[in-house]
């Protein structure tokens, strides 16, 4: 390990909300690599999914918000500011120019990670960024056939066997569309903010 040179996270997602699992897998992967802090990068428009259901200033100042208490937590907006589809490849090239002197490790949870052969670019994302894979409930623990198959196979992988919260942000825009109290899921800045905003009340 080098010392002079920073071990930076890289948190991708719509963050629509950002919810306590996302947390969690910040936090366990700091544990797991010994890195330094965690860049939180809210997607721009993935060009696997559909857009988001917040704005994309309404999920940069939520992401802000769970964040803020934390110092070894960070925000880009760099995705945001990005015209066109969001690729991983892209982000972690400009992220490379931003931080020099850093390595970065991309924190993927185990169900988006199992799909990582047929991303854009994928061996250019494993040259730019060692895979930190956080295992998710439901998920299971990869084995390594099941990393092979992934395209994740050999060094520059690490897998982090973490226990996070079984949250999904799907199922919080549910819940409050329904109504139904979303206490212990959010940071509670961010549960003021959806409040506050009318996000997600259908």
């Amino acid at each position: 390990m080098n010392p002079t040179r920073e071990r930076i996270g890289v948190l991708g997602g719509t963050f629509d909300p950002i919810h306590i699992g996302h947390l969690a897998a910040a936090r366990a992967a700091i544990d797991c690599a010994q890195l330094d802090r965690v860049l939180f990068v809210p997607t721009g428009q993935p060009p696997h999914r559909p857009a988001a259901a917040a704005s994309a200033d309404d999920r940069l100042e939520m992401t802000r918000l769970a964040t803020a208490g934390d110092q070894h937590f960070g925000v880009s907006d760099l995705e945001l500011r990005r015209p066109g589809a969001s690729f991983t490849s892209d982000t972690l090239r400009a992220l490379h120019e931003v931080h020099p002197n850093a390595d970065l490790f991309l924190i993927l949870g185990w169900d988006a990670a199992r799909l990582f052969r047929t991303w854009h670019e994928p061996d250019q994302v494993r040259r730019l960024a060692t895979i930190l894979v956080v295992t998710r409930p439901g998920s299971g623990s990869p084995q390594p056939a099941d990393l092979e198959a992934a395209g994740l196979g050999g060094k520059q992988v690490i897998v982090c066997v973490d226990s996070t919260p079984d949250v999904s942000a799907s199922a919080i825009r549910r819940d409050v569309m329904s109504g139904r109290a979303v206490d212990g899921k959010v940071p509670p800045a961010v549960q003021q903010y959806v409040a506050a905003h009318g996000l997600y009340a259908g």
